[in-house]
């Protein structure tokens, strides 16, 4: 039970990157836009950061799968079905592998508009990639003041057309503290 937790949490991690560096193009669609979300990618992979996870996969429809991830340092903090786990944490790596992953896809990316997520001010923009693996369409907060993303909403898609998985994930950096020793 333990492996399949940490394997969720490595592809919860991995989802996130991928649909937040879904911008990576930038000679397609608003070239702004996707330089603002690669660079808000980039920027949160190696500052402090507690992300709360809601994933509902396509194989289970319906059925919610709640997690956190709290990553200080060099130490990820993965939290599955009430248990916390503490994994080496590579933010250089963590900001290579986005930048990876924006290559193997085509991306379109919009600034949709201005608005506030948890009183602070944000650029609302849509990233739709298209890939080998599928595609994906993900909405992500970026906080005006910091860059940092605030909030992400990623709904993917098989190759084939497929059932949607659906990702939330909002990130706090306040006071971002480890949950175990």
């Amino acid at each position: 039970m333990a492996g399949t937790g940490a394997h969720t949490g490595r592809i919860a991690t991995l989802l996130i990157l991928c649909g937040l560096a879904a911008a990576v193009r930038p000679a397609l669609a608003d070239e702004a836009a996707c330089k603002a979300v690669l660079d808000a990618v980039i920027k949160q992979a190696g500052v402090p950061v507690h992300q709360k996870i809601s994933i509902e996969s396509a194989a289970a429809p319906g059925r919610r799968i709640e997690s956190e991830l709290i990553r200080l340092g060099d130490t990820l903090y993965m939290q599955m079905r009430g248990q916390w786990m503490k994994r080496p944490y590579d933010a250089p790596k963590a900001q290579q592998d986005a930048r990876e992953a924006m290559h193997k896809s085509q991306h379109e990316c919009t600034r949709l508009r201005s608005e506030a997520v948890g009183g602070q001010a944000a650029d609302l923009y849509e990233v739709r990639s298209h890939g080998p693996e599928g595609n994906s369409e993900a909405q992500i907060w970026i906080s005006s003041s910091s860059g940092l993303p605030l909030r992400q909403h990623t709904e993917m898609a098989t190759a084939a057309g497929g059932q949607k998985s659906r990702h939330d994930v909002s990130f706090d950096y306040a006071d971002v503290k480890a949950p175990i020793p």
